[in-house]
């Protein structure tokens, strides 16, 4: 797996790229721990992740929860794979999902 970084409207955006699984998650949840704990709003653009497993989903759900009070988690521009994966878990019930990047940093900034 990859990890991008950007910076839009003053939200940090994580894409992973590739499989966020077992092995992989562990390298996205040490990357967007300091960023949740510093109280930065972050974006995780899902558009290239090809599947997320449930260390992938766990992962989501511990960044989910430690950055309730200090800023905004959200998903965004999950493939239909994933999305799927999010629905059938219940995930979306949990987590804000957006369907684009620009609709989960307009969510973040409003």
């Amino acid at each position: 797996m990859e990890l991008h970084e950007s910076i839009q409207d003053g939200v940090t955006v994580i894409a992973p790229k590739g499989n966020i699984n077992r092995a992989t998650s562990p390298e996205l949840q040490d990357r967007l721990t300091p960023l949740v704990e510093e109280g930065k709003n972050v974006v995780v653009d899902l558009t290239d992740a090809a599947t997320v497993s449930s260390a992938g989903l766990r992962v989501m759900f511990i960044i989910a929860k430690a950055a309730e009070e200090k800023g905004k988690f959200v998903l965004a521009s999950p493939n239909e794979m994933v999305a799927d994966i999010l629905n059938v878990t219940g995930f979306t019930s949990l987590i804000t999902v957006k369907d684009d990047v620009e609709s989960a940093v307009s969510y973040v900034n409003s």
